[in-house]
């Protein structure tokens, strides 16, 4: 039979457990931390669509030549709002022989663009355009296309244009061959 001793016994190493049971319940551990960052990059992107190759299969002095297609141009950015504008630039590396056929050349005066079906075409005669530390474009060979206003509604955008393109030789002969040369463009922030 169990005594009364033994039953004080079992309460008293019942109440000292218990004790410690509850001294602990309140106890936490250290802090460790976890460092963490994420970075986002910035794009801008330029991409032709169609009409990366332009062909004239007769070019005719003393007149405009259009070539008969535009460029189909998409312009894509997904950048910090804090950026003014998104310019699309074209520009000829060498504006004295922006086509070249032989020792003979068209130079990039000649050759002149507009966006869309309506307004005037200009020639690729102007200065490098800039965007902070940054140029696009070679002096007296550039054409700036558009500039984009950028706000916080559109830090993440597109936009597809026609280029069309003309080379224009009122009042200029040309020598008899394949005139061949290279058009840039390039986007740039400011």
């Amino acid at each position: 039979m169990i005594s009364r001793r033994h039953f004080a016994m079992v309460g008293l190493v019942a109440a000292a457990f218990a004790s410690t049971a509850q001294a602990q319940a309140g106890l936490t551990s250290n802090t460790p931390t976890v460092a963490m960052s994420a970075t986002k990059v910035a794009s801008l992107t330029v991409t032709i669509n169609s009409g990366a190759t332009q062909s004239l299969a007769s070019l005719t002095d003393n007149a405009v030549n259009n070539f008969a297609s535009p460029v189909n141009i998409t312009t894509a950015w997904d950048i910090n709002p804090s950026a003014a504008a998104v310019v699309l630039v074209g520009y000829f590396n060498t504006p004295a022989s922006a086509l070249a056929n032989g020792t003979f050349n068209i130079a990039s005066s000649l050759v002149k663009g507009r966006l869309g079906t309506s307004g005037a075409y200009n020639a690729f005669t102007g200065g490098v355009v800039s965007g902070g530390a940054t140029t696009v474009g070679v002096a007296g060979g550039t054409l700036q296309l558009f500039s984009q206003a950028i706000t916080g509604a559109n830090r993440n955008s597109n936009r597809t244009d026609d280029l069309y393109l003309q080379i224009d030789l009122t009042g200029q002969t040309s020598v008899p061959g394949t005139y061949s040369g290279t058009l840039n463009l390039r986007a740039i922030t400011q």
